[in-house]
């Protein structure tokens, strides 16, 4: 254990070649400054910013060294360090770099437990004017190559130890937009790496130019803007359930237009490579795609099709028959581009898989509306 002094003179070294880590640089002066200062029930003058490729710090003064490898944002891991003058935080990119300095403050005792919400630790803590923390700290995603797909590179933008939070509707999203500054820091500050956003969002003109500066802010923190959720349904309209009932599926003999459709139906799959191109340009820049199961029902047998041809399919084949359509159409539309579905352990290994899709057995965190 090392002890970390809040109320020391600390200068941060901040890289000027990594953009995405200015702003959570600035995070971390902050909140020293406000540790120091509720230890000593002051205001204190937080942490000096310098570049850190300028001239050193006065001898007497600690130092806060923040650097990064320069790798690809999908390398999110990250390390730090301490000593009683000096703290090193390293990223294997901006991005990690960002997560590193968010997981060093959480080391402290500072949460933000919602969005708008800070907690630091109580005064008779700061009092002490010391903190212990981890001599050293790491979080890497080394075992990464393990659950790519076929066809995984450096370049792939799929990363099965990214933080991703769901954005799960159009009005929620709307809500977002109107504070983006806010909610994006609240993401970075929770260390989330990517932000889903749904897919018929990207079709609205008006929530497309939202969503663009959405995008210009989450970057300034690294952070990415993927395109889905838990829309999978939504690439077969519910508007032909009047005329094409046969497109949805069976239940107990009837069909159904609540979840899901019928999977070994060729109109079906038809559609839902017509309906996913169409979404998929209209998302233009996003290389990954989420189509998830419906909520409550996820890849349960009752909520797939039990027509007659169905029935030869378990609820995960039938999933799999179905992102394998999207896919499809995805590596027409945008080859660099991948696409996440969900399936429990074990499970719809009889279908293979294009090389375009990811699996997910854990989804991201989502919010949702009221």
């Amino acid at each position: 254990m090392a002890n970390f002094y809040a109320s020391k003179e600390w200068a941060i070294l901040v890289p000027p070649d990594v953009p995405e880590v200015q702003k959570a640089a600035g995070d971390l002066s902050r909140y020293i400054g406000l540790l120091a200062g509720s230890a000593e029930g002051l205001v204190k003058k937080p942490p000096v910013l310098m570049d850190a490729n300028g001239p050193a710090p006065a001898a007497q003064v600690s130092v806060i060294t923040l650097n990064s490898e320069g790798g690809l944002p999908q390398r999110n891991g990250f390390s730090w360090r301490t000593s009683p003058d000096r703290i090193e935080i390293h990223g294997e990119s901006g991005r990690g770099l960002c997560n590193g300095i968010y997981s060093f403050l959480s080391s402290l005792g500072i949460n933000w437990p919602a969005l708008g919400q800070e907690t630091l630790p109580s005064p008779q803590v700061a009092n002490l004017r010391v903190y212990h923390i981890l001599t050293a700290f790491r979080e890497g995603n080394d075992d990464d190559r393990v659950f790519q797909p076929s066809g995984y590179n450096e370049s792939s933008p799929v990363s099965i130890s990214w933080r991703r939070f769901a954005i799960a509707s159009a009005k929620e999203l709307r809500a977002i937009c109107k504070q983006s500054e806010s909610f994006v820091a609240w993401a970075a500050r929770r260390r989330y790496d990517a932000l889903i956003l749904p897919l018929a969002a990207f079709a609205s003109r008006w929530m497309a130019r939202k969503i663009g500066e959405l995008k210009a802010i989450a970057a300034e923190y690294g952070i990415a803007i993927e395109a889905g959720g838990r829309e999978l349904s939504a690439l077969v309209p519910r508007r032909f359930f009047m005329f094409h009932r046969d497109y949805f599926r069976m239940e107990e003999g009837r069909r159904k237009k609540d979840h899901h459709f019928c999977a070994s139906n060729p109109s079906v799959i038809e559609i839902i490579a017509k309906e996913g191109a169409k979404l998929f340009r209209a998302a233009g820049e996003a290389r990954v795609f989420h189509l998830w199961p419906d909520k409550t029902a996820k890849t349960s047998p009752s909520a797939w099709c039990a027509c007659p041809a169905c029935r030869a399919f378990t609820a995960a084949e039938q999933n799999r028959i179905s992102v394998n359509a999207a896919a499809s159409a995805l590596q027409t539309v945008n080859p660099e581009a991948h696409i996440t579905f969900f399936e429990k352990p074990g499970e719809g290994n009889n279908v293979p898989l294009r090389p375009n899709l990811f699996k997910l057995e854990k989804l991201p965190d989502e919010k949702e509306s009221n």
